[in-house]
């Protein structure tokens, strides 16, 4: 097998390409890391209740996702040259190079509020909302070649196609808005009464147009429809999530300091159907 390495016979027509899966490891690797910053009031009210609201900031550098290295660009479509046209790999002689990139970047903003009622007059609650838009991009490819038997890198020098990388759009996992609501109540008698109601708008997906229309050896962010359009990042939107659990308590004395807790719990009581996953395949008739 080593004599037909492309590599060793000097790249022979009838070859053989060696890739390099599951990934290459990346030589300018960083730690990702992120920037953080907040500022908030909180506010007491009478001895029982508080308020508290946030704004949050969250900016996540360097962060991974993967790439295929033996890609060479068109600047005239700003997208890679096929992937199966041997002639226009960085390296001829091996087939996919795919390397874990630590080029991305997000950002989160956050609005966060909560208010709660401590345990009083035998009953307690706390609610919480939150705004958020999350975005978030990988960056655009570069070119890469061996010089000297090291692995090297230069930009392109020209701008790419929207879904080659460089798109900042709105990130997959983005929920807008999120609201927590639960209580306590003491009924008297050992009884106790309790609930919580969640409710978080659609999460966006990833999603993908069905096919490596690029070429690009790897799939991943395949957009590029049929009919030339270029799919927007994680345009599916699901549907929005209602959940409310309740629980009833009862508690009996035993003698002593001995007792023994009933509890019947019944969870999302009115059985909406809540989603947790799409087809996120636009090719797919499911899609959505």
């Amino acid at each position: 097998m080593r004599a037909r390495d492309c590599w060793t016979n000097g790249n022979q027509p009838g070859c053989l390409r060696t890739d390099v899966i599951p990934e290459h490891v990346d030589r300018w690797y960083e730690t990702p890391y992120s920037h953080q910053a907040s500022i908030g009031v909180q506010r007491q009210i009478r001895d029982t209740m508080a308020f508290e609201t946030n704004v949050v900031y969250t900016g996540g550098r360097g962060e991974p996702f993967q790439q295929n290295l033996n890609l060479s660009y068109n600047p005239a479509t700003g997208a890679n040259y096929p992937y199966t046209d041997i002639s226009r790999r960085p390296v001829s002689q091996f087939g996919r190079i795919q390397q874990t990139k630590f080029m991305g970047w997000s950002n989160y903003q956050g609005w966060e509020s909560s208010f709660t009622k401590r345990m009083s007059q035998r009953w307690q609650a706390t609610a919480t909302y939150t705004l958020s838009p999350f975005k978030d991009a990988r960056a655009v490819p570069m070119f890469y070649e061996i010089v000297d038997g090291w692995l090297a890198r230069e930009p392109l020098g020209f701008d790419v196609a929207a879904d080659m990388g460089g798109d900042y759009t709105l990130a997959a996992t983005d929920q807008r808005h999120r609201a927590v609501v639960n209580g306590i109540w003491d009924a008297g008698l050992g009884f106790q009464l309790s609930g919580l109601y969640f409710y978080g708008s659609g999460l966006r997906y990833s999603t993908t147009a069905g096919a490596d229309r690029r070429d690009r050896g790897v799939t991943g962010e395949d957009r590029l429809r049929a009919d030339g359009t270029i799919m927007p990042r994680n345009n599916l939107v699901g549907l929005p999530v209602h959940r409310l659990d309740l629980r009833v308590q009862k508690r009996f004395g035993l003698g002593g300091n001995r007792s023994l807790d009933g509890i019947f719990e019944v969870f999302n009581v009115f059985n909406r159907a809540n989603y947790g996953s799409y087809t996120t395949n636009e090719a797919n008739r499911g899609f959505g």
